[in-house]
């Protein structure tokens, strides 16, 4: 039986899964596999390439696959497939993270849009310019995140900013020996999971505090850092879902790419200072306010950069992409 005309052809499929296979990834643990054919794509969890066990890991791995999902959507929407999306579609398969099946022509002109950008995102840990974002960009990625049923909530008064600001630094100050050791261990791999260049480099404690720049390095010597005087009053923001389990994680991750994305296409640049949300304490502590009732997901770190970092190695095509139905 012949494929309709709006089936995708090995090429498309193969573009698809190369650009899902760029999304963003805690720690670039890349945490996902894609299983593609005529029909469309199913994004599968990989966990064996999670983080060392935080109260996180688990999390963080649909995060990041919620993300590849929505670089799936962008990159279909591209080629002008009108797409029905299914997140954790089987009961009984928690790692099949969700199946996009094209239904015929007509492309999301929004997520197509967003497409041309997916090249130019970079997690960035260099810094920043000290001038702030513009509040009317900041609308634009809250409102990319409600369009993926998340809430950015920017830290934009005393004492709240101060008050995460602080639970940032105290989770670094607090990180485990064991979460440590697997950052270092993914660092001096070969390839490391993030290159010196992409690290960014060491914050320069002179007055000025660094503390929402994660230094994934802290007891690493690697040659070519460098150190530098970050930004002194970091913009920062809180992604949150207003469930938390996996398919709230899964939006949250979806909700990431689509506004990291509107970003890019505005100059700014983010990195993220997650240190306080792998710890199950400090992760309360986070959404503790009393005006406030979500999950926090991600804390970004935004801002205009000085530096452009390169594209963040990817693991080779053959490890993630296994077609069906040819």
């Amino acid at each position: 039986m012949p494929y309709p005309d709006h089936a995708l052809d090995v090429p498309e499929q193969t573009a698809v899964a190369a650009a899902a296979a760029s999304a963003p990834s805690v720690l670039n643990s890349q945490p996902w596999l894609f299983s593609t054919g005529p029909q469309g794509v199913e994004v599968h969890a990989d966990p064996r390439r999670a983080p060392t066990a935080t109260a996180s890991a688990r999390r963080d791995v649909y995060l990041s696959c919620g993300a590849a999902l929505f670089t799936v959507r962008a990159a279909l929407a591209r080629l002008d497939r009108a797409v029905r999306v299914s997140v954790l579609p089987e009961a009984g398969d928690p790692l099949l993270v969700a199946r996009v099946t094209v239904t015929g022509d007509g492309g999301d002109p929004e997520a197509a849009a967003l497409y041309r950008w997916v090249g130019d995102r970079r997690t960035n840990r260099h810094p920043f310019r000290p001038e702030p974002v513009p509040a009317g960009v900041l609308a634009l990625l809250g409102g990319a995140a409600e369009h993926e049923g998340a809430t950015l909530r920017r830290l934009d008064a005393e004492p709240e900013y101060q008050r995460v600001l602080t639970l940032i630094r105290r989770a670094s100050l607090a990180e485990d020996d064991a979460v440590r050791e697997d950052g270092a261990d993914r660092l001096t791999g070969v390839p490391p999971a993030v290159p010196v260049e992409n690290l960014g480099p060491v914050p320069r404690r002179d007055g000025t505090d660094g503390g929402a720049v994660r230094d994934l390095a802290p007891d690493l010597a690697l040659p070519g850092r460098g150190t530098a005087a970050f930004e002194p009053h970091p913009e920062l923001a809180v992604l949150e879902t207003a469930e938390d389990g996996p398919a709230s994680w899964v939006a949250a991750g979806q909700a990431l790419q689509r506004l990291l994305l509107e970003a890019t296409g505005h100059g700014i640049a983010a990195s993220f200072a997650n240190q306080p949300l792998e710890d199950a304490e400090l992760r309360e502590e986070v959404s503790s306010s009393a005006a406030h009732f979500g999950h926090p997901q991600m804390v970004l770190r935004m801002g205009y950069p000085l530096t452009r970092p390169p594209a963040a190695p990817r693991r080779p095509q053959h490890e993630v992409l296994r077609r069906v139905g040819r």
